[in-house]
């Protein structure tokens, strides 16, 4: 569907807020807590590009969808594009909102956290919203690596039920994880919101500090490849076939252009969907979801990697 950028706000250096209009004006369809969109656009090159942005503010209805979007000078490009070359009027294509991420119930008298990395905080401000309409108080921490990247905050003050912490690397080192989570209690809920590896750490701390996984809620993002990784062949056992994978994308889209049967979902590292036995090679786990005994065993074909050229699967 057609929508036109109605307004642009800009959060400090890093950070544009967008709000999207229907160009036909017709009434936009409510949306939940913890959903978001799909933005479909070209660049000026020509480039197509489809990028997953969380709706920011209260959930149901609404007369601009608003999204908010961190250029990123290392990406693929379409922040960058998004940043520079859209300006109000300019006309993107949506689809959604898709209810992905929604605010899990609480134990009476359980706590609520909500975690945000940096530009994760997005999903978090209606998860808020949504808490503050039920009564429900809840603990919000901003973990941001200088004190420019802290946005939305405004908003997020006007919330009553909120109780805010911000936890600046750049002058207090990184957050303690385990004091942030605090041993479990019955009926403690976190939702967490951020990149990969402070999801993996913050799972570690949850771990130890005696959560159970499905009181762990997350959400990640941002590219999984890292410089330095290797072409793969990687041999499947039960299909009798060699797959070579290039750097820069993942197994699981190497096994579904070549017509592998796997199953997947999320393709995020996040469901383990796409978890497969691993028979021979090593590992280099970049999912957010698996245990370690299931890691000892296998991986995420959507996000993981390997250490050595070769890798052994079972599929």
């Amino acid at each position: 569907m057609l929508h036109v950028i109605d307004r642009i706000v800009e959060h400090g250096a890093a950070v544009k807020e967008f709000h999207l209009r229907r160009a036909d004006d017709a009434p936009l369809a409510p949306w939940r807590a913890g959903s978001h969109i799909v933005l479909r656009f070209a660049d000026a090159q020509g480039r197509d590009h489809e990028r997953h942005y969380s709706l920011v503010g209260a959930p149901g209805q609404a007369q601009a969808y608003r999204i908010a979007v961190q250029r990123e000078e290392g990406g693929r490009g379409g922040s960058r594009s998004l940043h520079d070359e859209f300006a109000a009027g300019g006309e993107v294509e949506v689809d959604g909102p898709f209810d992905s991420f929604p605010l899990a119930p609480a134990g009476e008298g359980a706590r609520t956290l909500l975690v945000g990395g940096g530009i994760g905080i997005t999903p978090l401000i209606s998860l808020a919203h949504a808490a503050q309409a039920q009564g429900r108080a809840f603990t919000l921490h901003h973990l941001v690596r200088s004190a420019g990247r802290r946005v939305l905050q405004d908003e997020l003050a006007l919330l009553p039920a909120a109780a805010l912490a911000w936890h600046v690397s750049s002058e207090a080192g990184r957050a303690d994880l385990d004091r942030l989570l605090g041993p479990y209690g019955e009926g403690d809920v976190c939702h967490a919101c951020g990149p990969a590896p402070l999801l993996q750490a913050l799972a570690e701390a949850a771990a130890r500090q005696g959560w159970p996984a499905k009181a762990l809620h997350v959400e990640s993002f941002g590219a999984r490849a890292r410089q330095g990784d290797a072409p793969l062949t990687v041999e499947l056992t039960l299909s009798q076939m060699t797959v070579e994978v290039a750097p820069g994308t993942s197994i699981l889209e190497a096994l579904i252009a070549a017509d592998v049967f796997v199953s997947y979902e999320c393709r995020r590292g996040e469901c383990g969907s796409c978890y497969a036995q691993v028979l021979e090679g090593e590992p280099l786990h970049r999912d957010v979801c698996l245990t370690p005994s299931m890691r000892a065993q296998g991986m995420c074909t959507c996000v993981s990697w390997a250490a050595r050229e070769r890798l052994v699967l079972e599929l």
